[in-house]
Formats: structure tokens, sequence, C-alpha cells
């Protein structure tokens, strides 16, 4: 991914989050996304994972490295989520 793609959006924790977040989906996946809508993809995606899992994106707004079982559970969620996208479309 550039660093225009996985540019973050909000308060300077949630950029935290995102970016922490984002650095955690498969490239290859990223890469089947189009361009035109591939920056709206992935702050989705992280927005779901905010609604649905605020106790995970919480620890991923810390500063520091994330914790090895968040970090995989935040990897296991993250990817779920991309292949259900490019499942549902196609790609």
């Amino acid at each position: 991914m550039t660093e225009k793609e996985t540019e973050p959006i909000g308060s300077s924790s949630s950029e935290i989050a995102n970016r922490k977040i984002l650095e955690l989906v498969d490239e290859g996946k990223v890469r089947r996304i189009p361009f035109f809508v591939r920056k709206h993809a992935l702050s989705k995606t992280v927005e779901k994972i905010e609604h649905e899992h605020p106790e995970l994106y919480a620890v991923a707004a810390q500063e520091g490295p994330l914790p090895d079982e968040t970090r995989s559970q935040l990897s296991d969620i993250v990817n779920a989520i991309f292949d259900q996208k490019l499942k549902k479309h196609s790609l």
C-alpha cells in the first residue's frame, strides 16, 4: 500500500489505530480492490472494526506496538472482512 492509501483520517489516537489496523491487511487483498474505491474501502473497514470491536480498537489506539494477542485478533478480523468484501464483489 502506498502512504497515500493508508493516510489516516481523524484524531491522533485514531490515526495510530487506523495505521496499525491497516498494516495487518494482506497486501494482495488490498491490491485487488480497484484504486478508485480503495481508500473508501479501507476507511470503512476501520470504522466497522471501531464500532464492532471497540475494546480492540482502543488497544490499537495506544502508543507502542500491538500486543501479540490483540494483533492476532485484529488481523483475523480485518482479513475476514476483506475476504467477505472481495467475495461479495467478485474480486
